[in-house]
This record gives structure tokens, C-alpha cells and sequence, in this order.
């Protein structure tokens, strides 16, 4: 099982600010768009067809740091994967590098919580995404602190 699916992307102008970086609020639509990309290849999970079973997940918390520019046209991969979890949430990383792998550009985690689509009320996992959950979370965590990771990142490798 994959724990830390990846995905490659590239910067469209569109996405860009006047100086030719990634705008810092497009960086959020990467990211999402990236982790809904690797739940649908890595795990067989489609989100519009796990809407349709009445259950999904708000986002309940965004930590984000910027550490290199992302470019206009620039190549880069997104990576993703499950730091811890309970029974209705979910906490993951998200990390932006360059094609190669070796700059860090932005990390993100965000806390995801399961919510019941008929009652807007949280909702608990049910025992196969429990198990799912617990095959591909993280065997051990990064850091303690978000800050601690982003401090581990900007070092180099």
C-alpha cells in the first residue's frame, strides 16, 4: 500500500502573481487537487462517489508554509500522505517540490473532518476506512509540530 502517493504538476500562469510565482492562495488548490488525485490512484477512492454514499470531509484546518518560489510553467510533484487520524478526522501532509525532488517548496498540513452530508454533523469512520487508514497513515510522524517540520524541511538534504 502507498503511503506517500505523488503527483506532477505544472505552474500555469493563470496561478501566478505579477512576478511570475505561484500565488499563495493557489498553492491550497494544488495541494486539494493533488490529495484528491492520489486518494482516486493510490487508494481507489473517488470523492464524488463517496459524496454519493452520504459522507465526505470539510477541512477544519489549513498550516501552510512557503519556503521557495514555484514558477510560471515550472514542473513540480506533490506529495501526500496520512499523519495521524481518529475516528471522524484525518491530519495530512502535503509537500511541493521541484521535478527533482530536492527543494521544498511549500508543506502544508491540514486537518480534514468527516462530516454525515444529510446533517452537516460529524460523522464517524466507518471500520473499512479505519482499517484503510491505519494501513497507509505515517509509522512514525515527521515532528511534533508543525513548525518543527517546516524548520526540518528548509535544512538541506
Amino acid at each position: 500500500m502507498i503511503k506517500e502517493p505523488e503527483s506532477l504538476y505544472i505552474i500555469r500562469f493563470n496561478d501566478c502573481d505579477p512576478f511570475s510565482h505561484l500565488n499563495n492562495a493557489a498553492y491550497i488548490n494544488y495541494f486539494m487537487n493533488a490529495r484528491e488525485d492520489h486518494l482516486a490512484d493510490a487508494y481507489g477512492i473517488q470523492l464524488k462517489s463517496y459524496a454519493a454514499k452520504g459522507f465526505g470531509w470539510v477541512v477544519t484546518q489549513h498550516q501552510i508554509a512557503y519556503l521557495k518560489p514555484a514558477l510560471v510553467a515550472e514542473r513540480v510533484c506533490i506529495f501526500s500522505r496520512v499523519l495521524d487520524f481518529t475516528d471522524s478526522q484525518i491530519r495530512v501532509e502535503m509537500w511541493m517540490t521541484d521535478e527533482e525532488k530536492k527543494k521544498v517548496k511549500s508543506v502544508l498540513w491540514s486537518t480534514f473532518t468527516h462530516i454525515d452530508l444529510k446533517t452537516g454533523r460529524r460523522a464517524v469512520h466507518d471500520a473499512g476506512m479505519m482499517e484503510l487508514l491505519g494501513q497507509i497513515a505515517a509509522d512514525q510522524l515527521p515532528a511534533d509540530t508543525f513548525e518543527q517540520r517546516v524548520t526540518a524541511m528548509r535544512q538541506p538534504a
